[in-house]
């Protein structure tokens, strides 16, 4: 009889208690091989010795076919910046989740051990933006999931925010992600990453265009002409941009750019998938602030 009781009692309970999860799952979370490979494949960047001035955010994809930029992203900006903090920004692809804006302060099983959330200032940033934590949004997700095993080998004693954002965030909210994310950038040790992809299902040349307009709003930090671009996440790139403009002397370096075809060698694809790596260095006083690329 009491075993029946019990069973009645926990039927009655709501899923999420029974089955509430304790992680996130990185891409290839048990399987190391697969990034060390890659990973083992490029030697250290070449990059001199570090430019002068402060990284505070870069974008890199998170397409894995384009794993050398990849590579190249984390091993620069580790010779460049040791991030105590990383907040890294994705496209909520497949709109899972409940919220427009979505983070979880669950740690990631990555291929490499655990990576931990930094809690506290996701708890605050979540109070800020008016939402609860949304950890249904992160299943599956790879904007995320690529990268954060090479955040973990690369940077093994950092912490990150991870944020996942949907095309249809309100204008209201990117201003107060904004303000969080510039408060962010107030403290020594923190870096923004932004996970994206530029074109997407066109011809090379096509994407080449479409290209050189990104490079353009880019280069100049024009979050008001980010709309019209080919990328996968123009909510993130515009508040990125735009909180950018309130440094002093920030500068756009572009690092690496390639796409699909020339990867695959199949130069006549119609669905081509383009990328950028990117930095963007704060310089001291004195080191001139233009806003230049290449």
């Amino acid at each position: 009889m009491r075993i029946a009781i019990l069973f009645l009692v926990l039927l009655a309970l709501p899923p999420a208690p029974l089955f509430a999860r304790s992680w996130h799952y990185a891409l290839w979370s048990d399987n190391p091989e697969k990034y060390l490979e890659v990973i083992e494949s490029l030697p250290a960047p070449t990059v001199g010795p570090p430019p002068p001035g402060i990284v505070r955010a870069g974008i890199v994809t998170h397409h894995f076919l384009a794993h050398r930029l990849m590579v190249d992203f984390f091993q620069c900006l580790k010779v460049c910046s040791s991030p105590q903090k990383i907040l890294l920004i994705g496209p909520n692809h497949y709109r899972q989740g409940t919220q427009p804006i979505s983070l979880s302060s669950l740690p990631w099983r990555t291929p490499f051990g655990p990576l931990r959330t930094d809690r506290s200032f996701i708890a605050r940033t979540l109070t800020r933006l008016g939402c609860p934590e949304d950890p249904d949004a992160f299943s599956g997700e790879h904007s995320l999931g690529v990268l954060i095993p090479f955040v973990r080998f690369f940077f093994p004693d950092s912490e990150i925010i991870p944020v996942l954002l949907k095309p249809e965030v309100s204008e209201p909210m990117s201003e107060e992600l904004g303000h969080i994310l510039l408060e962010f950038l107030g403290e020594p040790g923190h870096v923004i990453i932004l996970s994206m992809d530029f074109s997407h299902n066109s011809s090379a040349e096509a994407a080449s265009i479409a290209d050189q307009a990104a490079e353009k709003a880019i280069s100049t930090l024009q979050d008001d002409q980010t709309s019209g671009l080919q990328v996968d996440c123009r909510k993130g790139l515009r508040v990125l941009l735009k909180t950018l403009r309130k440094l002093d002397n920030v500068q756009a370096h572009f690092r690496d750019h390639t796409n699909s075809a020339i990867l695959t060698g199949q130069r006549n694809q119609t669905h081509v998938t383009s990328y950028f790596s990117i930095f963007f260095l704060q310089r001291k006083e004195g080191n001139g602030g233009s806003k230049t690329s290449h």
